[in-house]
């Protein structure tokens, strides 16, 4: 099977991943570079979190910074937002991204993967983006996004509505309704250079070859409430419909808290600034982060029998705890963290697994456009039933904005494994595998491809 978009998405997604929750119509509307909240995007500088956490709003009042000429849908009245009216140019942003594959040794997994293809251009072109974001009110913000694979898959990634400062001290009591990630970490999901998300994927029950499967850091339907407290501490709690094979209630639920020691605060407010405006991406800070995630799915596996058309559907329960650390000096970050997961019906007999997954990115800002970076993740799943398999992914790389909207990343893949699950490694973004002929189930460490992406959006 052929295995070009697994290793360009899931693996080395950095050039493939659009800015979601970072789009050029924020800019349009307060009249501003987007560097004002960008590096190399989709990362956010400490200024572009604080908008982020604040439900895509400035800090201070929101109207205050806004540039667009605003058609009010009714008289504006002393102590009323509702009249805050709509943009009169549509708040909508657009985007595509791909990438060209290339396989050094056709011989490796990554290039056996793609029937011995040296260089592929087939995804140069992957997917189109239209994105939605603005304002109802100085406290009611929103978000969409509508995804266009080539594939021929059309994915409402993005829908939600946030309503803000609901009581107490503002930005401390947040709800958050729609369709998105689950808020898991101080930062947004896509705090990577050089991967699709700051945290590498899941899927134990498609690791050991299920249809449908969960995974936590997936797009759900689900409602959470959030906020920052005291400017140092930031929380959420929610609870959503998760990915069920058929009709289940909505049984999963999760909570996390941060602290941020150090740097600009997490809502943009207060004494704390940014010591070098001509480097806004620059602080000296420490964040923490702690998140647990309890998830009930259904997930369907093919019945071993294939005289039985009828799939197997089992009940999966999964408990996860993770911590995650952001450590900043000046331009040279760390991201670091793990999770682990625990499952009671992750394979087709039944029984239970769980996965172990560290990760770790090291970056450094030479200029805000050019970012030399290295990402290290590695999966350890356990099998219930007996059994224990590893995955090492190393990917060193240079993400670079070559216009503040143009983005260009070349990343390679380095792996090895011990043993492959039922369904591969393209679950958690591995490839490694041995060879057909081979008797080994032992990959040392090779090189699977080197990957050009390229994104663009205005």
């Amino acid at each position: 099977m052929k295995r070009t978009v697994a290793i360009a998405v899931a693996a080395l997604a950095a050039g493939l991943t659009a800015p979601a929750q970072a789009i050029p119509s924020f800019a349009r509307k307060y009249g501003t570079s987007c560097m004002t909240c960008h590096t190399v995007y989709p990362k956010l500088t400490p200024f572009g979190e604080a908008f982020r956490r604040d439900g895509f709003r400035f800090p201070g009042v929101d109207s205050d910074y806004t540039k667009q000429e605003v058609i009010p849908l009714k008289p504006k009245e002393a102590g009323d937002d509702s009249a805050y009216g709509i943009n009169a140019i549509p708040p909508l942003s657009f985007g595509f991204n791909g990438s060209v594959v290339g396989h050094p040794d056709k011989n490796s997994s990554g290039g056996r993967g793609d029937n011995g293809a040296v260089f592929l251009t087939r995804d140069l072109v992957a997917e189109g983006h239209i994105w939605a974001g603005g304002s109802f009110s100085d406290t009611i913000t929103y978000f969409g996004e509508v995804t266009f694979a080539s594939a021929g898959t059309i994915t409402v990634e993005h829908a939600q509505v946030i309503a803000s400062d609901l009581f107490g001290p503002k930005y401390a009591v947040n709800v958050r309704a729609g369709r998105g990630f689950s808020t898991l970490t101080s930062f947004g999901p896509h705090s990577s250079y050089l991967g699709d998300q700051i945290m590498p994927s899941s899927g134990v029950t498609a690791l050991n070859g299920a249809g449908t499967t969960w995974n936590v850091f997936d797009h759900f339907n689900g409602v959470e409430v959030n906020g920052v407290l005291g400017g140092r501490f930031d929380y959420s709690a929610g609870l959503n419909a998760g990915s069920s094979y058929d009709t289940r209630n909505s049984e999963n639920y999760y909570g996390h808290v941060g602290t941020k020691f150090g740097g600009l605060r997490l809502d943009g407010e207060g004494a704390s600034k940014v010591e070098n405006s001509m480097r806004p991406w620059e602080e000296r800070a420490i964040t923490l982060d702690g998140w647990v995630y309890r998830s009930v799915n259904s997930t369907n596996f093919a019945n071993p029998d294939a005289t039985v058309t009828a799939p197997i559907v089992l009940l999966d329960s999964a408990t996860v705890v993770g911590g995650n650390l952001r450590a900043q000096l000046d331009s040279l970050e760390l991201n670091g963290g793990l999770y682990f997961e625990k499952h009671n019906h992750a394979a087709v007999d039944g029984t239970g697994a769980t996965l172990l997954s560290p990760y770790a990115e090291l970056s450094y800002l030479v200029q805000p456009w050019f970012v030399p970076a290295v990402r290290v993740e590695y999966t350890a799943l356990t099998m219930d039933a007996g059994g224990s398999m590893h995955n090492w992914r190393f990917y060193p790389g240079i993400a670079a904005a070559v216009r503040p909207n143009i983005k260009l990343t070349l990343v390679a893949d380095l792996e090895s494994s011990s043993g492959t699950p039922p369904g591969g490694w393209g679950a958690v973004g591995g490839i490694a595998s041995p060879a057909p002929t081979s008797t080994s189930t032992t990959v040392g460490l090779e090189l699977e491809s080197v990957t050009l992406g390229a994104a663009f959006a205005f």
